[in-house]
């Protein structure tokens, strides 16, 4: 899911997560249970309505993805978040961050206006940044948009 996205199977997920969990299939109940126990710290409570990424109501914050983020490398440990994470020229990086492969860690989102990249750089100091970039409302086709973006993320990765 995380290499080659499939919304199908990110919202199948997020039912069988219900199912276990709660013993019943209900997007709105499990998020409802996430919000409150697994993600009671988030920075701006998000307006999360399903698992698959897809719909427009579905509004997190860069914030609230640098806190999840944050709260993986805590509880798994960058080892395990390096095999889950594509690197660069991998999954939905494919063809981009082919300098950083092995240096950043990140998945993509895109939706129709909406290009957002968000995950682990370790910087030519060695030093782990978590970010989140979301460009939201564009004009420009979202190659411009992604380009732009890599050459920011290739920057931070020099200058720090």
């Amino acid at each position: 899911m995380m290499y080659n996205s499939d919304n199908f199977f990110a919202e199948q997920s997020l039912l069988m997560v219900s199912k276990k969990l709660l013993n019943e299939m209900s997007d709105s109940k499990i998020i409802d249970t996430l919000l409150k126990n697994d993600f009671k710290g988030l920075p701006q409570k998000p307006n999360w309505a399903d698992g698959s990424g897809l719909s427009r109501y579905n509004l997190f914050t860069p914030q609230d993805f640098v806190f999840i983020l944050n709260k993986m490398k805590d509880e798994f440990g960058m080892k395990r978040v390096q095999t889950i994470f594509p690197t660069g020229n991998m999954g939905t990086l494919e063809g981009r961050y082919r300098n950083e492969s092995g240096y950043i860690f990140a998945k993509t989102g895109t939706l129709s206006g909406v290009v957002s990249l968000s995950g682990f750089l370790y910087t030519k100091k060695n030093k782990l940044l978590i970010f989140s970039v979301l460009v939201n409302n564009h004009n420009g086709p979202a190659t411009e948009v992604r380009n732009a973006i890599e050459r920011f993320i290739s920057g931070l990765r020099k200058k720090y």
